[in-house]
């Protein structure tokens, strides 16, 4: 199914979605969620997600490692078994969050390998943003080499969409992290004064929700203490220059590590 295109240019279908996000009440506009792992979604929105009506959450990687090192470091017998605990833990944050997505999918694809099976992203991207209006996704910030793969792939897919249909969909990104100097900056971010951020405020049973929903992520607990829970963040995309580097790295912030 194609849902027909809404009357307004991208620009002003972003700018209502904005405003539907800072107005706390529910989301109708039908919107597609593109995360690279299992977690990032609720590191991002866990707060928000409850209030989507209509909404294709799209996981790019089954959060697991080719080579399979990380998941016998953390006593899994093969990737296989660490991305099954990952889904399991997705499916359990979700119904923390009270989250009920209309769609689900999970392309598979191994953790950091986005970039190097980025046609393949991008033509299921395609497709499933043909049911949706607005994609939300991860900034491009060098925050991590998925998270970047996916910004460029969402652009690609959206710009796919657009030529074989005539559909031009607006774009968000999530705050997700990005390291600045020495020090990991999340819930934020990289400055564009052309783009400014929806800052939310979570209501108490909002970071109660995103409380228990990041607390199902047992695999990654070591990495959760960085994240908040009082708010969250939204911006329209900027104009990226992909072929250059990520902004912080291109105005001379630390590379991540890893």
């Amino acid at each position: 199914m194609t849902i027909p295109q809404r009357e307004g240019d991208t620009e002003e279908v972003a700018a209502e979605l904005l405003l539907e996000l800072a107005a706390r009440g529910p989301i109708r506009t039908p919107v597609a969620l593109v995360a690279a792992h299992q977690d990032d979604e609720m590191i991002a929105a866990g707060g928000t997600l409850a209030r989507f009506l209509d909404l294709t959450l799209i996981h790019v990687t089954d959060g697991a490692s080719e080579d399979g090192a990380e998941a016998r470091a953390m006593g899994f017998d093969d990737r296989k078994a660490y991305a099954l605990a990952r889904q399991l833990e997705v499916d359990a944050a979700l119904r923390a969050a009270c989250v009920r997505p209309t769609r689900r999918v999970c392309y598979g694809i191994p953790d950091q390998r986005v970039s190097a099976r980025l046609d393949e992203a991008v033509e299921r991207l395609t497709a499933d943003f043909m049911t949706v209006e607005a994609v939300i996704t991860h900034p491009y910030e060098g925050g991590h080499t998925d998270h970047d793969a996916c910004a460029v792939a969402c652009q690609r897919a959206m710009a796919r969409l657009a030529a074989l249909t005539g559909r031009r969909l607006a774009c968000l990104e999530f705050a997700s992290y990005h390291r600045v100097g020495g020090y990991v900056r999340t819930a934020g971010f990289w400055a564009d004064p052309a783009h400014p951020a929806v800052t939310i405020d979570l209501s108490p049973a909002a970071i109660r929700r995103r409380d228990a929903a990041l607390r199902c992520f047992a695999t990654q607990a070591g990495n959760m203490g960085f994240f908040g829970t009082l708010r969250e963040a939204f911006r329209a995309r900027p104009d990226y220059d992909f072929t250059a580097p990520p902004p912080p790295l291109l105005e001379g912030a630390a590379p991540p590590a890893g």
